[in-house]
């Protein structure tokens, strides 16, 4: 099996976590999609990451397809509850996380690919309401859960959360979300230390 993205990535980051909590072996292939001799339509026509290409050849992209597909194919050290109710939940709690990591990458390619003269402030501050939005969403699962994480136990949710809490603090310092969501801190701290969180931390 091998997963071709980034170190950067916070999709590619999920599907490495959930990898790595599954304990299922693969090959890591790094590859910067905005070079010019980047190879990764070849895999993926949308030219994204991350993909995975599984051991018979067949190659899956978009982080939630995969992350879903992965837990049919290896159900081993489950990330989604089997109870259909209960997997939606997670789901949607995961898609969440996504959504947060979705509205941070588009203020950085908003701001990357602008002068500063020409940043679409109205789009920065609507997506930057999402973010909000979304841990405030988060904050009220955690606070309202007995256990340690979004649901009564480690999933899915909790991997795409992570990823994007720690995406916010890699690329978004000066939001400072901790501050406005307390719970999120002490949350983010018992995340921090799983290892596999710690093998797939960002590096500038």
């Amino acid at each position: 099996m091998k997963l071709i993205g980034s170190l950067t990535s916070p999709y590619v980051r999920k599907i490495r976590v959930q990898l790595l909590e599954k304990e299922i072996p693969f090959e890591f292939v790094l590859e910067d999609v905005w070079q010019p001799d980047t190879t990764i339509t070849q895999f993926n026509p949308l030219g994204k990451v991350p993909c995975l290409v599984l051991d018979g050849g067949q190659v899956l992209f978009d982080s939630t397809v995969i992350s879903g597909q992965m837990e049919y194919l290896m159900p081993t050290i489950p990330l989604l509850p089997s109870n259909p109710n209960a997997r939606a939940r997670v789901r949607t709690l995961e898609v969440c996380g996504q959504g947060i990591s979705d509205a941070a990458v588009a203020i950085l390619l908003e701001n990357r690919f602008h002068e500063p003269a020409h940043v679409s402030q109205a789009w920065v501050v609507r997506q930057t309401q999402k973010i909000h939005h979304g841990l405030a969403y988060f904050q009220h699962h955690v606070a309202n859960m007995p256990g340690n994480f979004l649901t009564e136990q480690f999933s899915l949710a909790d991997v795409a959360a992570g990823c994007a809490l720690f995406y916010l603090d890699f690329r978004m310092p000066d939001l400072d979300w901790r501050k406005e969501y307390p719970a999120l801190k002490d949350y983010a701290e018992r995340l921090a230390v799983r290892p596999s969180f710690e093998a797939t931390r960002p590096q500038a």
